[in-house]
């Protein structure tokens, strides 16, 4: 395969994407570290619906090799990532198995540093996965419910920040 700045900038994403999912796995607790891992949590999918469902470095990668590209059309579309395995049914089971990982490894880090309560935490959890799943699999709920659904999510996610602040 052929490296541009679109492979590069795909490679890191994708190890991005694994390292943020098995964080809580690999690394003990370090309190600054953990905080800021959780909120990242926040953080990514916060901005995807902010892009209009779409994660920013897929968008610049689309955007760099297509220019006339919008976005949002097409936040499903995670070539940049997908196209490093060998068929598309072997990255949809790399990014379920992530996904759970990526559940777990939050599990792991709020119970030793952030300690959210699982009254916020958990359904959060089924807010995000059910967004990435609509977003991933083109159910599209999320536009039918538009805006609460956002809202909804959104207010988690900064409940979760709030909590992480202060303290």
């Amino acid at each position: 395969m052929y490296l541009n700045i679109s492979n590069y900038a795909g490679l890191f994403h994708l190890f991005g994407m694994i390292i943020e999912n098995i964080y809580g796995f690999i690394f003990t607790k370090h309190i600054l570290l953990d905080k800021c891992y959780v909120i990242s949590f926040v953080f990514i999918p916060f901005s995807w619906i902010i892009c209009k469902d779409e994660c920013i470095i897929s968008y610049y990668i689309k955007k760099h090799e297509n220019p006339n590209y919008i976005l949002g059309n097409e936040p499903e579309n995670v070539k940049d990532i997908s196209d490093f395995f060998i068929n598309n049914r072997v990255y949809n089971i790399f990014y379920n198995i992530n996904h759970v990982l990526r559940i777990y490894s939050i599990i792991i880090v709020n119970n030793r540093t952030t300690r959210i309560s699982y009254f916020i935490m958990n359904p959060t959890f089924i807010l995000y996965s059910c967004y990435i799943y609509d977003i991933t699999y083109k159910l599209d709920f999320r536009k039918k419910l538009y805006p609460y659904f956002q809202i909804i999510l959104s207010s988690y996610f900064f409940t979760i920040f709030y909590k992480i602040i202060s303290g």
